[in-house]
């Protein structure tokens, strides 16, 4: 995957790009939580490498900011292409369809919501309410999920679905969602994204539509090639889907992502840069 992380490095070489390997991440986390004792304990304590792996991502931008990939992924259009923003129409999140059912009556497979965000690719200002809800929501997530198995977080080894409704995207989507009825002042629903053709901003939130981090996909509309629309590319080459009997036996692996920023935090806001250093 070496490749694919050197086309965000090459198509964005004025921003610092961090390997969020696991001692990097485990760096991050003590710098950023070391007084929030909960998501600190949690993280370090916690076994499950996708479950770290995708925890990671939110502990990350919620205390950084910038934009965040998975490493099976490549940029397609550099990153200041992927969005623009006035004084008066602040951008301070961009949230990419990962699924959309459309006209059909029946979920799309695989997916457990009508319309469903993606987590492989993100990108937030630092200190964002909707990441900050996200690390709350994920740290009690896990910890209740090791209480209702009664292990200790070294031992907790989840299933795919647990994993998809505790730090994957159903529960990102559900925080999304959650966020975007709280800034608009009133409920938004996927019926309100559903055949999304155009970015659409919901309070400081630019939803892009499937095929900005979704394209090749076999569902939602999405295309199969390189569009215009094209911000990045998914090739889905990590594995980490286990049964509850492999996961009992085993721990799967999951790759961690890239993490990266410019001089300032992505949409302008946030706290002191001081001392921090650039992530994708």
């Amino acid at each position: 995957m070496r490749s694919l992380v050197a086309t965000w490095k090459d198509n964005d070489p004025t921003y610092e790009h961090t390997l969020l390997d696991k001692q990097a991440g485990e760096d991050i986390v003590r710098k950023h939580y070391s007084k929030d004792p909960a998501p600190l304990k949690t993280y370090l304590e916690l076994g499950s490498t996708i479950l770290r792996a995708d925890y990671l991502r939110y502990l990350v931008l919620a205390a950084e900011g910038g934009f965040y990939s998975d490493l099976d992924t490549h940029v397609v259009k550099p990153l200041d292409e992927w969005y623009s923003d006035s004084p008066d129409r602040p951008v301070r999140a961009l949230v990419g369809l990962e699924s959309d059912q459309l006209d059909s009556p029946h979920l799309t497979k695989g997916m457990y919501m009508p319309v469903q965000f993606c987590q492989w690719t993100l990108a937030i200002s630092a200190h964002h309410p909707l990441m900050v809800s996200m690390v709350n929501s994920v740290t009690q997530g896990i910890q209740e999920l090791a209480r209702s198995y009664e292990v200790a977080l070294p031992t907790l080894s989840p299933d795919n679905e647990e994993v998809l409704h505790t730090t994957g995207p159903v529960a990102w989507s559900r925080a999304v969602f959650a966020y975007l009825s709280l800034a608009t002042g009133t409920e938004v629903t996927h019926l309100n994204l559903t055949g999304l053709k155009e970015p659409r901003l919901f309070g400081d939130v630019l939803i892009l539509p499937i095929n900005a981090f979704a394209s090749g996909l076999a569902h939602s509309g999405s295309r199969n090639t390189v569009s215009n629309e094209t911000l990045m590319w998914h090739t889905f080459q990590g594995a980490w889907k286990a049964t509850k009997e492999q996961a009992s036996r085993t721990r799967r692996t999951a790759s961690l992502g890239t993490h990266s920023r410019p001089g300032a935090n992505f949409g302008g806001s946030g706290g002191d840069d001081g001392d921090r250093s650039e992530y994708r």
